[in-house]
């Protein structure tokens, strides 16, 4: 009996024991089965990523070119040191070893390591052929580190047209998260700025792949299968090279800009601004201390004047204020004003820039000898509301539509603005200063282009663009402004240039139309104090179009700091038009009397 009940306890021990035993074998089966069945595609992935690598192979952006086949932007081809990080056992220590090879710091290999985004990394872009020797002898210690073979943008203009051709760079995490970017891959070169942003998409091709076999090392050992890249489509811009080159010889050393237009059209024929930057120091990756260099630089090299400084547009705008009065009646052509140098306008006395007075004067010589007092006299009968309706009709306050990134609004004064914004209401005598352009009048010189392709197309607001291509309805919206108003200020801003303050622009054998201006930077006041100082110094301004009888080109020329108009502004225009028409540089008319300074 006492052996029995030893038994039944072994016994039970032993049932316990063949119980276990079996759940675990139905478990071992049941994830056999659950591995093998259910889970099978996924681990058949995962085998063939091990001995499979999929390498991207980068298509090349679209070349770009100018109206005349001449090539602005290409590419060209360049190596890039490559780390893999799916097959290194320890991220940190390869990056060193690389970057200890290449000459590079550690600091530098980690920053371009980290994100979360990352399955390989460009340690090294444009690398030299010395470093992929480097690599390449190293492939057996090394085998995540690699060289890819990719296209480099390519600018051999350098810095000429900078801002208008922009730059490329690696998408940011930003940029990928946007709706702009979708399906663009991490590490993808994409436009950063000018013509290369815009028409992003367009330039891009579509990239390829090639997928290689590798062994347990992840060194390569054959390739299995391979995708070409799409080459991006060629781009036509409507810039003249020539014209291009004869504004960047015109601006060199000066900090301004210009641009030309094609008045009928609207075709961008040139622009500068100026100082510029380099745009390849962007293809291959700018380093930080060359970005911070730029960004920190007082020049600004990175801002775009033509669409993005705002100036007050100084004795310019007269041109505006002169189409408003005749438009509405105001004022006839013949209408005159007697000028003594200064006038009383609601108890304050505004000065004219000449000390002793115009005399009396019509409206052609007005603009002529850009008189203050005679279109102060105008800026009261027009009044604010009608002077800051027709800017706007006009084109200014308000983006042009160029196709370019990151242009400004500028702005147009106007009572509901005023009172919206500074919460106080319009006063009478601000008027006045809104009538020859100062006060809180800003424009771009894109704007003022555009205007001076007003009045030499007669009567209609173009749309500037640089992608050549059939123009569009948009492209032109009729102002309907009265022909004689037109032609009035036509002959006026003719007789600037035959007589007046722009004649530093004259050219032989062809008629420009023009009117200068000071756009003033401080008050009189601190300015009489400190007459030397260059910083304080008004910005010139020139707005002309040429042939006055029949107009091929439209431009605004602006330098800023350049005392006036007549003086900075008016010769650069003039050496501009004079190789854009095919002569000599101009020389100041001989025995002409002293020009006079263009009014503020």
């Amino acid at each position: 009996m006492r052996l029995y009940e030893d038994l039944r306890g072994v016994q039970q021990r032993v049932s316990v024991l063949q119980s276990g035993t079996a759940g675990l074998l139905g478990l071992l089966l049941a994830a056999f089965w659950y591995l093998q069945v259910v889970r099978v595609g996924y681990y058949r992935m995962l085998a063939e990523n091990n001995h499979k690598r999929e390498v991207r192979i980068p298509a090349s952006r679209g070349p770009i070119f100018d109206r005349n086949g001449r090539i602005l932007v290409e590419n060209r081809s360049s190596f890039n040191i490559v780390l893999s990080t799916e097959h290194a056992k320890d991220l940190d220590h390869s990056a060193f070893q690389v970057a200890s090879l290449l000459g590079l710091g550690r600091e530098l290999s980690r920053q371009r390591l980290t994100g979360p985004r990352f399955r390989s990394v460009v340690v090294k872009a444009d690398a030299s052929e010395a470093d992929v020797a480097v690599i390449e002898a190293r492939r057996l210690e090394l085998p995540e580190a690699s060289v890819d073979v990719v296209p480099l943008r390519s600018y051999p203009l350098g810095a000429a047209a900078a801002h208008v051709l922009g730059r490329v760079g690696e998408a940011t995490e930003k940029q990928l998260e946007s709706k702009a970017f979708e399906g663009v891959d991490p590490g993808s070169i994409v436009g950063q700025a000018g013509i290369e942003a815009h028409y992003n998409r367009l330039l891009m091709g579509r990239d390829g792949y090639r997928r290689a076999i590798v062994n347990s090392r992840g060194v390569e050992v054959r390739e299995d299968s391979r995708q070409l890249p799409t080459d991006g489509p060629a781009a036509t811009l409507t810039l003249d090279g020539r014209l291009q080159a004869a504004m960047e010889e015109a601006m060199a050393g000066l900090a301004g800009s210009a641009v030309a237009l094609d008045p009928q059209t609207g075709e961008v024929l040139g622009m500068v601004s100026s100082p510029a930057y380099d745009p390849n120091l962007f293809s291959a990756g700018i380093d930080l201390g060359t970005w911070s260099s730029l960004v920190r630089d007082p020049k600004t090299p990175l801002i775009n004047r033509v669409i993005q400084g705002q100036y007050p547009a100084g004795s310019t705008f007269k041109v505006v204020t002169a189409l408003a009065a005749l438009q509405e009646g105001v004022i006839g052509a013949s209408t005159s004003f007697h000028c003594p140098g200064y006038l009383n306008v609601y108890g304050t006395l505004r000065r004219c820039h000449k000390a002793d007075g115009h005399g009396t004067l019509d409206l052609a010589r007005a603009i002529a000898l850009s008189c203050n007092v005679y279109f102060y006299q105008v800026g009261v009968r027009l009044e604010i509301e009608r002077i800051s309706r027709y800017a706007k009709l006009l084109g200014l306050g308000g983006a042009t539509g160029i196709d370019l990134p990151g242009e400004v609004s500028g702005l147009i004064p106007s009572p509901e603005w005023k009172l919206r914004v500074l919460k106080t209401p319009w006063f009478p005598g601000e008027t006045v200063s809104v009538a020859i352009g100062q006060g809180q009048v800003l424009v771009t010189p894109m704007q003022m282009a555009r205007l001076a392709a007003v009045v030499a197309n007669g009567g209609y607001l173009v749309r500037p663009h640089l992608l050549r291509g059939e123009p569009t309805g948009e492209d032109r919206q009729g102002l309907d402004l009265k022909p004689a108003t037109l032609e009035t200020v036509r002959a006026a801003m003719l007789a600037v240039v035959r007589e007046g303050t722009g004649r530093r622009a004259q050219l032989p054998g062809f008629e420009v139309a023009g009117k200068t201006g000071s756009s003033q930077v401080v008050a009189h006041e601190r300015l009489e104090r400190d007459k030397t100082a260059p910083e304080l110094q008004p910005h010139g301004w020139f707005l002309c179009f040429a042939p006055a009888d029949r107009p091929r080109i439209a431009m605004a020329v602006l330098v800023e700091h350049g005392r006036s108009g007549s003086e900075s502004a008016a010769p650069v225009a003039g050496r501009i038009l004079a190789r854009y028409f095919g002569l000599a540089n101009p020389s100041p008319p001989a025995a002409a009397p002293a020009i006079p300074p263009d009014g503020e």
